[in-house]
C-alpha cells in the first residue's frame, strides 16, 4: 500500500512539472511540434499530455496541477488536435449510410471505432429520439450540424431497416375506421397488443378486412395481434433501447434471452416492457407470444368434445417441465378434469367470471372510438 502510495505521488509529481515546463514554453510563444500517435496519443513537445478518445480530447494531469496551466496545454492540444478531429468527422459523414461503421449501444450512446461519438436523448416519442454530440468544444458549428445531420439520418435508417413493419402501422390508409384504429393501437403497443384490448375493434372487422391486415404482416391469434418481425432479436434490441431511452430509465429492463420460449421467475417484472419483448406474463411464468399461438393450435388439434391430454409435443413446444406447464395452463384457464390423468379441458365458467370482472374495472375504457381520435376518417 505504502509503495503503492508513494508511485502515485511521485506520479502526479512527474505530471505537475511536465505540464508546468510545456505552459512555461507556450507562455514565451515558442512554437511547440504536436503530433498524434498510432495510439490517438497527444505528444506535445515530445512530451505526452493526452488522448483522442472518438472525437474528444482527453488531457492527463493531476487535481493538483495549476489551472492556468492547464488552461494553456487545453489551448495547444486542441489547436494541434482540431485537424484531426475534423479529418475523423469528415471520415464518418462520407460513409454510406448504409454501411456506417456505427453501433447503438444499451448505454444509449452511439459508438464510432468503440468509442461514444453521440448518445440519443428522449424526443417527442420513443420512435423519434434526440441526438447529443460527445465532441470536443474545438470543433466549430458547421462540423457539429454536419455529423449531427448525419447521425440522425443514420437511425432513422436503423429504425427504417428493423422497425418497418411497425412505423408502416401508424400511416396505413385503410378504408374501414375500425382497421385503421386497430393498426395505430398496435402502433402504439409497440407491435404486440393483447388481443383482449383490440375485440372492440375486431368484432367490427369481416373476413376480408382481416385478410387485408394480414397481409401487411400483422398475425391475429388466440391471444394476441402482433408482428412477427416485430418480436426478432434485432428489432426486440432496438424497440427496448428507444423504449428505454424515452422513458429515462437508468436502471435499464432487463430482456429475456433470444431462443428461450418460457421463464419462470425471471427478473423483469414490468408486464408493457416485456410484451415490448415479444412475452406474455401469467403470474411468475413468461411466455413468447408467437409460441403461446403454436400452443394454443397444438391444443386445439388435441381437443376432442373439449378435452385434451398433455404431450410431450406440448412441453417440447414451451421447453419447460410437465409441473410448470400443468400451472401454466391453469393460468390459461384450463382445469384438469382427472386427477389420475392429464385430461384437461376449457373453463369457460372462470373465463366468464374473469371478464365479467375486467369489464367492471374498465367500464367505458374500451369504447371502439377512443384509438380513433388520432386518425383521420377521412382518408
Amino acid at each position: 500500500k505504502l509503495s503503492a502510495k508513494l508511485h502515485e505521488e511521485l506520479s502526479k509529481s512527474f505530471i505537475d512539472r511536465r505540464i508546468s515546463i510545456l505552459s512555461k514554453h507556450l507562455k514565451q510563444d515558442a512554437k511547440l511540434e504536436t503530433k498524434i500517435s498510432e495510439k490517438d496519443e497527444v505528444i506535445i513537445d515530445k512530451q505526452f499530455i493526452g488522448t483522442i478518445k472518438g472525437l474528444r480530447l482527453n488531457l492527463d494531469f493531476s487535481s493538483t496541477a495549476l489551472q492556468t496551466d492547464i488552461k494553456s496545454i487545453k489551448k495547444a492540444a486542441r489547436q494541434g488536435v482540431v485537424e484531426e478531429l475534423k479529418k475523423r468527422i469528415n471520415n464518418i459523414v462520407k460513409q454510406n449510410i448504409e454501411s456506417a461503421g456505427l453501433q447503438l449501444k444499451e448505454d444509449f450512446k452511439i459508438f464510432w471505432k468503440e468509442n461514444p461519438i453521440a448518445t440519443i436523448i428522449p424526443g417527442k416519442d420513443y420512435l423519434n429520439p434526440k441526438i447529443k454530440l460527445l465532441i470536443d468544444d474545438s470543433l466549430d458549428v458547421d462540423e457539429q450540424s454536419e455529423l449531427k445531420n448525419y447521425l440522425e439520418k443514420w437511425i432513422d435508417k436503423e429504425k427504417n431497416l428493423h422497425l418497418n413493419d411497425l412505423i408502416k402501422t401508424s400511416k396505413i390508409n385503410f378504408e374501414n375506421s375500425y382497421a385503421r384504429a386497430l393498426c395505430f393501437r398496435l402502433f402504439e403497443n409497440h407491435g404486440v397488443l393483447k388481443r383482449l384490448d383490440a375485440e372492440d375493434l375486431l368484432k367490427n372487422l369481416d373476413k376480408e378486412q382481416r385478410a387485408n391486415i394480414k397481409k401487411i404482416g400483422i398475425k391475429i391469434g388466440r391471444y394476441h395481434i402482433y408482428q412477427p418481425l416485430m418480436i426478432k432479436p434485432k428489432a426486440v434490441n432496438l424497440k427496448i433501447i428507444l423504449w428505454n431511452c424515452f422513458n429515462n430509465k437508468t436502471r435499464r429492463e432487463k430482456c429475456p434471452t433470444f431462443g428461450l420460449n418460457f421463464l419462470k421467475n425471471f427478473e423483469t417484472k414490468n408486464k408493457e416492457f416485456l410484451l415490448i419483448c415479444g412475452f406474455e406474463t401469467f403470474e411468475n411464468y413468461i411466455v413468447r407470444v408467437d409460441m403461446l399461438e403454436k400452443l394454443f393450435i397444438k391444443i386445439l388439434s388435441s381437443t376432442n368434445n373439449n378435452q385434451f391430454s398433455i404431450s410431450s409435443e406440448m412441453l417440447n413446444l414451451l421447453g419447460c417441465g410437465k409441473e410448470d406447464f400443468e400451472k401454466l395452463l391453469k393460468l390459461m384457464n384450463y382445469k384438469k378434469i382427472d386427477k389420475d390423468k392429464d385430461v384437461f379441458s376449457y373453463d369457460f365458467k372462470r373465463k366468464d367470471k374473469k371478464k365479467i370482472k375486467k369489464d367492471n374495472v374498465k367500464k367505458n375504457i374500451n369504447n371502439p372510438f377512443a384509438s380513433l381520435k388520432n386518425l383521420s376518417l377521412n382518408n
